[in-house]
């Protein structure tokens, strides 16, 4: 409990600073929270059931958020990662509902260089350049939301999560996320306004894009204020 207050503290002087990004919550659905302190999201409670599919994007090596919703729901979760390590843990799961695709998620198809962390520990890579990533490089395959969409044979996405390490804000960004916007009801997403390349500013404008695309914020982390839950309006 003091950590978790420490880090809320922390967080609301950053932004009295005006270092971190302030987004307003203006959606009272009612929400269930997934995952674990690491890696978790709410979503709103009643939006899912058995039939519903989940769109994870950026898997790692914790999938706590998609098991919670299998192990509450028993739905199908479309995950999408090509790193290495995170292909291997996924693979080792053995998870019937959990239905991995080894691509990388972006505005285009085709090849792309994916920069792999420099700390050996961590997993998790980025089709961003940054201080943190770039140790070791390997080519990926990348999908767009049409491919997306295609491979997961539904015209609707109940919950899209997406962790990908700055990337997010390129995908939000491009003109195509405007037509699959109105098919997705819920958006869980990390942003990375840490990363300095990023910053704030981006965050603020991923937002005020969401928005504009008929999003409303129903959640954030308070601890990290990185982790945050969109709903389509017709759920706000």
């Amino acid at each position: 409990m003091l950590l978790e207050t420490y880090r809320t503290l922390r967080v609301v002087t950053k932004q009295v600073l005006g270092e971190e990004p302030v987004v307003l919550v203006d959606s009272q659905v009612p929400l269930e929270f997934h995952g674990n302190g690491y890696c978790g999201w709410c979503v709103p409670r009643g939006l899912l059931g058995s039939d519903s599919v989940v769109v994870d994007i950026g898997l790692g090596e914790d999938v706590s958020f998609s098991q919670s919703l299998i192990a509450r729901y028993g739905c199908m979760v479309h995950g999408f990662d090509p790193t290495p390590r995170a292909v291997q843990y996924v693979k080792a799961l053995e998870e019937p509902n959990l239905i991995l695709h080894e691509f990388a998620v972006a505005a285009r198809r085709g090849k792309a260089v994916f920069y792999l962390p420099n700390d050996a520990a961590h997993v998790s890579g980025s089709l961003s350049r940054a201080a943190h990533v770039g140790a070791g490089e390997l080519e990926v395959d990348l999908v767009t939301f049409l491919d997306v969409f295609d491979l997961v044979g539904r015209q609707n996405i109940d919950v899209l999560k997406i962790d990908v390490e700055g990337a997010e804000y390129e995908l939000i960004a491009d003109s195509s996320f405007d037509q699959y916007a109105p098919r997705i009801r819920c958006l869980c997403v990390e942003f990375h306004h840490r990363w300095p390349n990023f910053g704030k500013r981006a965050t603020i404008a991923a937002v005020e894009r969401l928005r504009k695309l008929g999003f409303s914020c129903a959640w954030r982390a308070r601890t990290t204020n990185e982790e945050f839950t969109f709903v389509n309006s017709y759920l706000a």
